[in-house]
């Protein structure tokens, strides 16, 4: 069974997504901030980060530069999930080793989509899909992360 690490301060957004990923048969593990992140990656490395940008204390930018010190994409896949989907937050998420960046809110099919890719197939190609992310309306959206703004 694959690992997902799901990193958000949020606990919502936390249980939400555990959930729709245990559905499909991932193993989820769970953390609140940055330092608890890095922190279960030294206990054990999943086979992917999902990782929301704003959060206290260590950005999950800083999470990622960090944790691109130690593994490349191809070792240690990251999507970024994030309300601020502006050109320079975008820009530092690309230029910091990002694997996808998924604007919240997205598209369940999507998300899942990437977490296959990353984590069976090892694709981090992101000709596939500029944003990661060409649609973010449609069937299977998680409606409720449409209502965090200040993240």
């Amino acid at each position: 069974m694959k690992r997902l690490l799901v990193v958000d301060d949020d606990s919502f957004v936390r249980e939400m997504l555990r959930d729709l990923l245990e559905e499909k048969g991932y193993e989820v593990v769970e953390a609140e901030d940055g330092p608890t992140a890095l922190a279960a990656v030294s206990e054990r490395v999943p086979d992917l980060v999902i990782l929301d940008i704003m959060m206290p204390g260590l950005s999950g930018i800083d999470v990622l530069k960090q944790l691109r010190k130690k593994y490349s994409a191809n070792d240690l896949p990251v999507i970024l999930l994030t309300a601020k989907s502006d050109d320079d937050t975008t820009w530092q998420g690309w230029t910091s080793g990002v694997s996808v960046f998924l604007p919240k809110p997205f598209d369940n099919d999507h998300l899942f989509d990437w977490v296959r890719r990353l984590v069976q197939e090892g694709s981090t190609d992101p000709s596939a899909s500029a944003s990661g992310n060409s649609d973010l309306g449609g069937e299977g959206q998680i409606s409720e992360l449409g209502a965090l703004d200040n993240d």
